[in-house]
């Protein structure tokens, strides 16, 4: 059921963020169905809230509603910021990447761009794919984080096994210190991942989803050290991932190749270059372009009851 006054409203807003010149009484009327007298009541309340104003003998959108269309344009989402970058970084070394935004304590694929005919390297990872940000996963993210929130991401993970955290210790300031981290690949794990994917999309319960995660441990090498990491070295690799920062410098995701095969440590050093360029660049892009504070509210008497009692 519709709400007459909301809806009013709404159609004068609509109205008012319209190209060209200030609207008259009468055209704001005609367009929103609205008798003058409404109008009058409406735009008044407006006015005060910086909503409306009046302006050569007419009226256009006020300083608050200019603000809000000024931040909602300037805003841009991660998967559009990577966009460009995650292409001219497949374009440099010729293998598949990926975009993870996180939230709400997972890390979920928002882009992919594949690496076409010249090479064999093909996304495993599809968008919508999740992981989890628990040990030992995402650490190039949690890597970003104060000392004590690394050892609650740690301890909350109850299927490491010893020999498994003693390499993260080992790992993760090394992690830190670079800027980077690399997931290991062996030869069950490609199945596993879709195996995963497969459980996720099925909407598993999570006691299923945990076994998959300590598997998927199992069956990983975690990371690699800086010794390990020899020009000669040769490494089975399934990523190779770098942290994007918002404005404020907090951690919003990553980018990532995904070669699914081996590298020498050298090929490995020119992916790491590649990829932490392509991270700072969209990290740039996304600080060049904030998200917006939080818009000012609607007047309380201009909001439908039942939203307000959402809101709250």
């Amino acid at each position: 059921m519709r709400h007459e006054p909301t809806h009013r409203v709404l159609a004068v807003i609509e109205a008012l963020s319209r190209e060209g010149p200030p609207l008259p009484l009468a055209e704001i009327a005609r367009i929103t169905g609205a008798s003058r007298s409404t109008l009058h009541a409406v735009l008044a309340e407006m006015q005060d809230a910086r909503w409306a104003e009046k302006w050569e003998g007419g009226w256009r959108a006020g300083p608050t509603m200019r603000t809000i269309a000024a931040s909602l344009s300037a805003e841009v989402d991660l998967a559009r910021a990577a966009r460009q970058p995650l292409e001219r970084l497949v374009d440099d070394t010729g293998i598949a990447a990926v975009v993870f935004e996180t939230r709400d304590g997972m890390s979920e694929v928002v882009d992919v761009v594949g690496a076409g005919m010249r090479t064999a390297s093909r996304p495993d990872i599809a968008v919508g794919h999740v992981v989890p940000v628990r040990a030992p996963f995402a650490r190039e993210l949690v890597a970003r984080l104060p000392v004590v929130d690394q050892r609650r991401w740690l301890s909350d993970s109850g299927g490491l096994t010893e020999a498994a955290r003693e390499r993260l210790e080992v790992v993760m300031p090394q992690i830190a210190r670079r800027g980077w981290s690399i997931e290991r690949l062996t030869p069950a794990r490609r199945e596993l991942l879709r195996m995963a994917d497969s459980l996720e999309s099925s909407g598993v319960g999570a006691l299923v989803r945990d076994r998959v995660s300590e598997l998927f441990v199992e069956l990983s090498e975690i990371d690699v050290t800086d010794a390990e990491l020899s020009a000669a070295a040769d490494l089975a690799v399934a990523s190779v991932s770098a942290p994007v920062l918002r404005a404020d410098g907090r951690v919003i995701g990553s980018v990532a190749v995904t070669p699914g095969r081996r590298m020498t440590g050298r090929a490995v050093g020119r992916a790491v270059e590649a990829v932490t360029r392509c991270a700072d660049e969209v990290s740039s892009r996304l600080a060049a372009h904030p998200r917006p504070a939080r818009a000012p509210a609607l007047p309380s008497h201009l909001v439908h009851p039942a939203h307000a009692a959402r809101s709250h």
